[in-house]
């Protein structure tokens, strides 16, 4: 297991959906494969509190049915992720100033669960009085972890054990949003945009670029979707993103008004536009 006490980087990510998600056995020798597959909702849990306010809610994971007995532990801990958001960093609950981790308790942080059964964690955040106001966020990690009873079959073998992280985010009014769009560019079959959270709590952030040949109409548009992103506060306050081009055929080389339209939830948009030259190759976007 992965020590608590220091950071750790962790390939995936904390997305709002709900998956499922497999620990899987990879065998060597005459190992049988095994493997335990649950369901969990990773939607993130979002909360808005006052100073001194209790709040508390339900986590739920559910093992498929036919699972063998798993056991589990509960950790609330801190996270934010790199500037292009493809790796997200866990470390000790407090580690920075705009946690919310210390304030949540979780019950159990222990337990298991066989085939069919539901894993209930109640989550309980207690905000202190003294608070400002912003958003604040910790992530709870649901990690499966070794049978200490469990027998070892014969041979070699090694067991891929699973974990999920879902975001918890408190917002204490008043909350300010403010992205600045700090650039478009285009490397390669990529476009991207730096961003900077200009606010007092993390922002999510969607849209869209718009290609338009100059002189055309905007109708016209070759339209390349932005996924949604999480763009914090700190430590890092800046995000790059990048997204995949059509093929050639859809965008071809050539000089273009690229203009990125950009949602963070206030009742307005925000956006940047500046000309760009593409240099398509034939085959990019194919497989």
């Amino acid at each position: 297991m992965e020590s608590r006490s220091h950071i750790v980087a962790r390939r995936h990510t904390i997305r709002a959906a709900s998956v499922a998600i497999a620990a899987v056995a990879a065998t060597m020798g005459a190992t049988p494969v095994e493997a335990t597959t649950f369901k969990a909702s990773i939607a993130p849990i979002k909360i808005t509190a006052k100073p001194g306010q209790v709040v508390t809610t339900t986590y739920r994971l559910t093992l498929e049915d036919g699972e063998p007995r798993a056991h589990f532990k509960v950790d609330v801990q801190d996270w934010w992720r790199s500037e292009d958001g493809k790796q997200s960093f866990y470390a000790t609950g407090g580690s920075l100033a705009r946690s919310c981790a210390r304030w949540a308790s979780a019950n159990p942080v222990e337990a298991a669960a066989s085939g069919g059964e539901t894993l209930q964690v109640r989550l309980t955040i207690t905000v202190p009085d003294t608070v400002k106001s912003g958003g604040y966020w910790c992530a709870l990690s649901v990690d499966e972890m070794p049978d200490p009873l469990a027998v070892s079959a014969d041979g070699v073998g090694v067991r891929f054990l699973a974990s999920v992280s879902t975001g918890i985010y408190v917002n204490i009014d008043p909350i300010e949003r403010g992205v600045e769009i700090l650039g478009v560019d285009v490397k390669g079959d990529d476009v991207m945009v730096r961003m900077l959270n200009t606010g007092n709590a993390p922002a999510s952030v969607e849209g869209r670029f718009e290609f338009i040949k100059p002189g055309a109409p905007d109708s016209s548009a070759t339209i390349v979707d932005l996924p949604r992103n999480i763009l914090l506060t700190e430590p890092i306050a800046t995000g790059q993103f990048a997204v995949t081009l059509p093929s050639a055929s859809t965008l071809p080389s050539g000089h273009y008004l690229v203009r990125l339209i950009v949602d963070i939830g206030l009742d307005h948009y925000i956006g940047i536009q500046r000309e760009l030259d593409l240099h398509r190759s034939e085959a990019a976007g194919k497989e």
